[in-house]
């Protein structure tokens, strides 16, 4: 018996009417459903809208609060008169109807914005800082905002484009509001800052300096899926010559002790730069000033932090920002000068200007080329003023080329939110060294560091309160040096009672003294006043990190996780 051939186009053609008909059910029931329960988009105000649902727990009501970007799609469950009520992601809930639209481009479209501070636009979109600004609080007319520059995960519009003067200009999202009173809203009522300064720059200077010019509005500050922000970090600090040279000693360190992590020093305290650097062609006309005792290639660098990260160790890359001698003597404009513009000796040192932002854009373009070599984190230091000027600034002796009348405060503020701004979408995360003395007096000792300025912006602020650097008596501890747990237990209290003022969202992961014949069981008293504060993870400063010094106390590099 002859078996019958299977007809293949027949089959074919029959499998295909099925598809089409499948398809067009599906499209048919969406169709139906969109009729009886129509999709609209959320066009709030702010980046996100804050949304209550009531249910019942034990016979009360309660309330379960979250957050809805702008931008989100949600299911018209019963349309009112002033509310709609709408379901998103499995829950029911009211949306007054005025922030319901009908299409993505109604959520962005806005006439005006206004910055919460001053801001330098720029020409072109992800371009250079222009010197064009704009002030907090200021009407900002918008010329264009795309669909593509809205982040439907946070609600935050990217980019808009702004007219000011006869020009138009680019200004990123995170920096403004739809409106004059959210863009001024008092976002640090619960702040405490010392008016100590303005018995030398007068009445009122501290409120101005630390609170009016400062953005408090809490950023959302981003976790990385392929790079998790360690809060037990147990660090040392090491040269990049140094680790090159001693690699296989640093690469043991995991096993002998409960070091976890390094602080390697990229850019050093003069202003050198340790690797070899694409963006100093930028910014000098002979690289050799700057790059005259270069260790190794970008590729080199990234192979070695690589071969630490995958041995477990999370890679923190130190950038001294603001003291450096060599970019102050290239850019005499830029920097701490006379009055007749030349550059200032200062306590032995040339500075930048902190408010230079030629030297924004230059440590900010490190940091970017740096994030690509297998690092963690960013880690700014010496972001700060020099301190010890007071008498010749208020004698008009010292020049710091304040263009735009800022606090000091508001200018490293801006820095580091102008840093987060570019290193975010290379997803390394942010740190800042700061000075003891500003959490202490809590104010910025005249240097620009004042602990919420900084801690609003950053994911992690550390403090370098080495034991040697208090006076006797203070803090109430008779000799800080002999009594190093509590020394870091009163700082670390004082640190944590101002960071609980506000929503920092910020890790706290203080400096500890390695050196000045510090033990074993001092190391281990520090970190233990550290842990009795309620806070994990600290960072060995014992200069340059020489295998030989580490030896002497490396017995106290305990781990410093809490208990769950």
């Amino acid at each position: 018996m002859k078996r019958k051939k299977i007809n293949f186009g027949r089959l074919f053609l029959l499998m295909l009417i099925c598809v089409l008909s499948l398809i067009l059910l599906v499209f048919v029931m969406l169709k139906i459903s969109d009729a009886i329960h129509p999709m609209r988009y959320i066009a709030y105000e702010e980046a996100m809208m804050e949304v209550s649902v009531p249910y019942k727990q034990d016979g009360e009501i309660a309330e379960k609060k979250f957050s809805i970007p702008r931008g989100t799609k949600v299911s018209i469950r019963e349309k009112g008169d002033k509310k709609t009520l709408v379901r998103y992601d499995g829950e029911e809930f009211y949306v007054e109807n005025k922030y319901l639209v009908d299409s993505l481009e109604e959520c962005v479209k806005v006439d005006y914005i206004y910055p919460r501070r001053l801001v330098n636009l720029r020409e072109k979109k992800n371009g250079a800082l222009s010197n064009k600004t704009v002030e907090k609080g200021e009407k900002v007319k918008v010329v264009e905002v795309s669909v593509e520059d809205l982040d439907t995960e946070t609600g935050v519009v990217n980019w808009y484009k702004v007219k000011k003067g006869s020009k138009q200009y680019w200004i990123n999202g995170m920096y403004v509001e739809t409106s004059e009173k959210l863009a001024t809203q008092n976002y640090a009522e619960t702040i405490e800052y010392s008016t100590y300064w303005d018995a030398y720059y007068g009445a009122g200077y501290s409120k101005e300096a630390y609170f009016n010019q400062i953005d408090y509005k809490p950023i959302e500050k981003k976790r990385y899926e392929d790079n998790e922000l360690v809060e037990n970090i147990n660090s040392v600090h090491v040269s990049l010559e140094i680790l090159l040279n001693n690699k296989d000693y640093y690469l043991n360190l995991n096993n002998e002790t409960s070091i976890n992590s390094l602080v390697v020093e990229l850019k050093g305290d003069e202003g050198y730069i340790w690797y070899q650097s694409d963006v100093v062609k930028k910014y000098y006309d002979d690289i050799s000033e700057v790059q005259g005792y270069v260790l190794c290639s970008k590729e080199e660098l990234a192979n070695v932090f690589k071969e630490f990260q995958d041995d477990g160790f999370y890679m923190i890359a130190r950038i001294v920002t603001f003291k450096d001698g060599v970019f102050a003597l290239a850019h005499p404009s830029e920097a701490l000068t006379d009055t007749n513009g030349t550059p200032v000796l200062h306590n032995n040192e040339y500075w930048p200007s902190a408010y230079s932002r030629k030297a924004w854009m230059y440590n900010v373009d490190l940091a970017k080329e740096i994030a690509t070599c297998n690092v963690n984190e960013i880690q700014f230091d010496y972001v700060r003023f020099p301190d010890g000027t007071l008498y010749d600034t208020m004698d008009g002796i010292l020049d710091f080329h304040n263009t735009y009348e800022e606090s000091k405060v508001s200018a490293l503020q801006g820095f580091l939110m102008y840093a987060r701004e570019e290193l975010e979408p290379l997803e390394v995360y942010i740190a800042a060294d700061i000075f003891a003395w500003p959490v202490v007096a809590e104010d910025d000792q005249d240097i620009g560091q004042f602990l919420p300025a900084i801690a609003n912006v950053v994911d992690v602020i550390s403090p370098m309160p080495y034991t040697d650097h208090f006076s006797k008596g203070a803090m109430n501890i008779p000799d800080p040096t002999a009594e190093p747990e509590k020394t870091l237990y009163e700082f670390s209290m004082r640190t944590k009672r101002q960071l609980n003022k506000f929503e920092s969202n910020c890790i706290y992961r203080t400096w500890i003294q390695g050196y000045g014949y510090f033990s074993a069981d001092d190391m281990i008293a520090q970190i233990q006043g550290i842990n009795k504060a309620g806070y994990q993870g600290y960072m060995v400063w014992f200069g340059n990190g020489e295998p030989g010094n580490l030896e002497i106390n490396k017995a106290g590099y305990i781990d410093s996780k809490l208990d769950d």
